[in-house]
């Protein structure tokens, strides 16, 4: 526990610093373009970040995520809005070439933005993976964040084509659960789902791998 709690400070200073960087960039946009249309990319943000939130107040109260229930609980929290994270990436269907900024410009802060997301998506998974390793061992913690990335391709999916968010499943389970029952058996929602939910657990695999090689 206190390995995650000495990595919060580092991580928090790294994550401020691109987020910085990239409020600069979409600002400096915006001035020059008068145009707020990449404004959406702030709220997809602090979306993503709210995952990284749920594991920062656990690290917080390291007692908390010793009980399973609550443990299980903030999990939850932590899934439902996880795949607000790599949905980031998807907002790159949102690149227009005819625009008053070059193109190198808006690659460069669709990247940024979706790099942040995922930064924020892996530090929280790797201080929940830890949570859950402590609690049920580090086999079923890996098996549980392989069924979470897999969700998380399904919520993309769901995000995207279908505009639902996070809140809809509190505040309209029914109409989601009547669109969502039918997407199980399609071959688009299928293969988007795998697709991108093996390239979130491979991406976050990789970088696990890189922070063990260092420390």
């Amino acid at each position: 526990m206190i390995q995650i709690l000495s990595r919060w400070h580092t991580r928090q200073h790294a994550l401020l610093t691109l987020a910085l960087f990239n409020g600069s960039l979409l600002a400096l946009r915006m001035a020059v373009t008068q145009s707020l249309f990449y404004g959406f990319l702030v709220w997809n943000l602090i979306l993503a970040a709210i995952p990284y939130l749920v594991t920062w107040y656990l690290g917080e109260n390291p007692i908390l995520a010793t009980k399973k229930r609550v443990l299980l609980a903030f999990s939850a929290v932590w899934l439902l809005f996880l795949p607000n994270a790599p949905y980031l990436i998807t907002d790159f269907l949102h690149f227009r070439r005819e625009t008053d900024m070059p193109e190198w410009f808006d690659i460069l802060l669709l990247m940024a933005f979706a790099w942040n997301g995922l930064a924020l998506a892996f530090c929280s998974m790797d201080a929940m993976q830890q949570f859950w390793a402590r609690v049920w061992g580090v086999s079923t913690a890996w098996g549980m964040m392989l069924a979470c990335c897999m969700l998380s391709g399904f919520g993309i999916y769901l995000g995207r084509f279908l505009r639902y968010n996070s809140w809809d499943l509190l505040c309209h389970p029914w109409d989601l659960l009547g669109d969502v029952t039918p997407l199980v058996l399609e071959r688009e929602s299928i293969g988007f789902s795998i697709g991108y939910g093996v390239f979130f657990f491979l991406s976050y695999g990789i970088a696990d791998a890189r922070k063990n090689n260092q420390s």
